[in-house]
């Protein structure tokens, strides 16, 4: 199947982006791909095809391209269809000593926050990490429902962003 037979697919856009993220400064992406040395294999850089061949068609239209090893290349074997909690995986973790952005250890469980207009929330302390990071995803995304009237409720609290 040619690449003009695709064009309007999720997998022609992914690869599409994939390569705007590596390869385009101004892309918003850039700081976080191309800036910190991720770059697109040759196999793929130039063919969509050869792309769609080693990575296959995507399975359910939820799944995003990701890394499985967050520093590593876009390249055959370090790229998969995942969800977005796979995703949230194989993030960098310098920053992050549980590897998950906003979830710390505390004593014998976790702690999550988040930001929000400068702010840092408090959403709980959980005795397993997987019910921290739900807490965590379950904030996001209650935050982007209500960010146009700039405002986020979460366990009986509800925080006014500035």
């Amino acid at each position: 199947m040619g690449r003009y037979g695709m064009t309007g697919t999720l997998e022609y856009r992914a690869w599409r982006n994939m390569i705007k993220r590596c390869t385009n400064s101004n892309n918003i992406g850039w700081k976080q791909y191309g800036g910190r040395g991720i770059t697109v294999c040759e196999r793929w850089l130039h063919s969509f095809e050869n792309f769609f061949e080693d990575v296959g068609k995507k399975p359910l239209p939820e799944l995003s391209l990701d890394r499985i090893n967050n520093d590593g290349n876009y390249e055959p074997g370090n790229v998969r269809w995942a969800t977005k909690l796979e995703q949230i995986t194989s993030r960098r973790t310098s920053r992050h000593p549980t590897g998950y952005l906003g979830i710390s250890v505390y004593e014998n469980g976790f702690v999550a926050r988040i930001g929000i207009g400068g702010q840092k929330i408090y959403l709980g302390y959980f005795k397993e990490l997987e019910d921290a990071i739900a807490a965590r995803k379950d904030s996001e995304e209650l935050f982007k429902v209500n960010s146009c009237i700039d405002m986020l409720h979460y366990n009986g609290i509800t925080v006014i962003v500035k």
